[in-house]
């Protein structure tokens, strides 16, 4: 009988998980450590007996305990944190992978000088330096290179670098409470670059003129299923591509704003059960974008499998 807490093995996935939710018709909520839920049938996972595997693996030296479901944004984060009038505190917050190391570079007079090495585990703040707010019009551009690490995964992450200048405006709009220190503090995400959509400018998009190449074309209302397996994209016509994950968001980002352009109730994207990496990345994207998206969650498991993402629009 698997029960909450319960460590388990999907039968027909190479993942494992600890029970964190136990629902109706033999429906088992599974978070996998990705720390995303992953609804499925009872009969599709079996336990594994943490005594018994720690008893009989010589290399298994410590029991692994099931962790907190972590409902935290998603991302590496950089924020200032006032500690009086005149000094801010500057912190880095991995909730990104389970790993990420930041090299730091500041920009002084046209030379990138390196300040600091930092290796920041998964949930983990690291303080950086102390910037003097009186002195903000002077404070050096920063060059950080953002390495992910995954212990194990299917694709590993390309490393990103994030160049920050700061402008008084900006700078103090980011004003927010910060998840990880508890109080106001000026935050943003670091990992991506910023993904912008003026909904004016869409829903005023010329379709008489000559398109340029899209994907897929806004002019087209989308089909409510997209498939974003590889394979299938190509039996569509796609051109291959040595980036797959950027193809698939490039259709999964064009069939969002198409179905939002048509007003469409709901779109359903199939990522699949195995690629958690295209399947977060398009969770953070839709995070992101509360103007075109109400809502979103998996699609129903007995027809996809926690295979897809069912998405809900804004009227």
């Amino acid at each position: 009988m698997i029960k909450l807490g319960d460590k388990v093995r999907f039968l027909n996935e190479n993942m494992e998980g600890f029970v964190t939710s136990v629902q109706a018709k033999g429906m088992l909520g599974v978070t996998v450590d990705s720390d995303f839920e992953i609804p499925v049938l009872a009969s599709q996972v079996v336990k594994i007996d943490f005594l018994d595997k720690a008893g009989n693996n010589e290399n298994t030296a410590t029991t692994q305990k099931p962790r907190p479901v972590n409902t935290n944004p998603i991302g590496v984060f950089i924020a200032f944190d006032r500690i009086n009038e005149q000094f801010v505190q500057v912190s880095f917050h991995n909730n990104f992978t389970e790993k990420v190391i930041l090299v730091v570079h500041e920009k002084v007079e046209g030379v990138y000088h390196f300040v600091q090495l930092l290796n920041i585990e998964r949930e983990a703040t690291h303080s950086f330096k102390k910037l003097d707010m009186e002195a903000f019009s002077n404070w050096p551009e920063l060059s950080i290179a953002i390495m992910p690490i995954e212990y194990h995964t299917i694709k590993p992450i390309a490393p990103i670098v994030k160049e920050i200048k700061f402008h008084a405006k900006t700078f103090h709009q980011t004003l927010k409470f910060s998840f990880f220190l508890q109080k106001q503090a000026y935050q943003w995400r670091i990992d991506e670059k910023e993904m912008t959509l003026d909904l004016k400018a869409l829903k005023e998009h010329d379709f008489g003129a000559k398109q340029a190449t899209s994907i897929p074309n806004l002019k087209n209302r989308p089909a409510e299923l997209i498939d974003l397996h590889y394979d299938e994209l190509l039996k569509k016509g796609f051109q291959p591509s040595n980036d797959i994950v950027g193809l698939q968001m490039e259709v999964f980002i064009g069939s969002v704003e198409a179905a939002y352009v048509h007003k469409m109730n709901k779109l359903v994207c199939i990522h699949g059960v195995g690629n958690l990496y295209l399947k977060n990345k398009m969770h953070t994207w839709l995070s992101k974008h509360k103007e075109m998206v109400s809502n979103y969650q998996l699609a129903d498991p007995i027809q996809f499998g926690a295979g897809a993402t069912e998405i809900f629009f804004k009227k």
